[in-house]
Formats: structure tokens, sequence, C-alpha cells
């Protein structure tokens, strides 16, 4: 997907498609029909969810919305972590070319967008009890690119109660082979 634009061009309507397709993966009926993938992308869910992708962890079910309220990808997960559930929310915003930028907040005052987004989010889940809630910003930078440190403020992310995704900190690179999909081979293994 990386080119010489400057412009996103669409770019992270593509990333909600195929991180929403990844993350549905990570489902535990998935285990024997594409088992790379599934680990690769079972990988990713539990990355995002900040637990270590051990045998002990089973994911039950999974529900994502694209642009929900604006919000690039709204997640459920439930897990079953040693004989017991766990429920989680994750939201995703999902950065391509541009940086965070401001949002009208339903005041109809422009802020961060994170803090508009995480404001909607909190505010479902207030009365829903038993969800951990999750809040992660997803970027096809890789770590290593100068333009990851100058466009992204981790400290600041952190502050906001976000935490900050490079592409490459997506892979399990234990893994180290090609899946049985050619989408995520050619988006994950080959796009740079």
């Amino acid at each position: 997907m990386k080119d010489s634009s400057d412009v996103d061009g669409h770019a992270e309507a593509v990333m909600d498609y195929i991180l929403s397709w990844c993350l549905r993966w990570s489902e535990y009926k998935y285990k024997d029909v594409k088992p790379i993938l599934h680990r690769y992308c079972r990988y990713m869910l539990l990355k995002i969810l900040e637990r270590n992708a051990c045998d002990d962890i089973i994911v039950e079910s999974i529900y994502v919305w694209k642009q929900e309220q604006r919000i690039d990808l709204w997640v459920e997960a439930e897990l079953v972590v040693n004989g017991q559930y766990e429920k989680h929310a994750v939201l995703i915003e999902n950065k391509y070319y541009s940086p965070i930028h401001p949002s009208k907040d339903i005041d109809g005052v422009f802020r961060n967008q994170l803090e508009v987004y995480k404001k909607k989010f909190e505010a479902h889940y207030a009365d829903k009890g038993n969800f951990h809630i999750h809040f992660a910003v997803i970027t096809c930078m890789e770590r290593f690119e100068e333009i990851f440190t100058d466009t992204y403020d981790e400290h600041l992310l952190e502050r906001l109660g976000f935490k900050l995704f490079a592409f490459d900190d997506m892979l399990d690179e234990s893994i180290g082979i090609d899946t049985e999909s050619d989408i995520f081979n050619e988006f994950w293994l080959r796009s740079w």
C-alpha cells in the first residue's frame, strides 16, 4: 500500500477492512481452518489487548464495526482465560498518512480526535459493566522510520490512554512463514 503519495487516497479505509478481517480470524473456530493465518491474527488481537499469546487464552468471539460513530474500528471480544470469561472492548484509530487531528465534539467544539472518540466509547460502556476497555492507534508506519517518530508522540498518546502500535508491532516474527491467505501475505508480509 505504501507508495510515493503524500495523501491518504483512502488507504485508511483499506486498513479498516484488513484489520477487521484479521481480528475476526483470531477466533478459535478458525484455529484448524487456516492455522498459520489464525496464529498471526490471534497474536495481533492479543497484542492490542496487551495479553501474551499463550495457549491458555481462547478467543471465543469477535465483533467488529467499521466507522461506528466515526471510530475507525470498534471491536468487542470475548475471551476464555483459564476457564474464565472476559469481555473486551477496543477502540482502534488507524493512521496511514495523517497525524492525529481535531474532531468535532458533541458540544460543537473541535478537540483532539482521540479525546472525542474516547469519550463516546466510554459513554457507551458506562452502564455495560464487565468490559475491559482498550484504546489503540495503529499505523502502517514502522518504528524505525523517521516519519514515525516525527508524526506520533507516544507519550502524549499514553497520557490520553491510547497504546501506539506500529506496523511491525503487529506481526509475530517468530512465525516467519507465509499464511494460507494471499491477502494477509501481501498486506502484512510483502507490502514493504
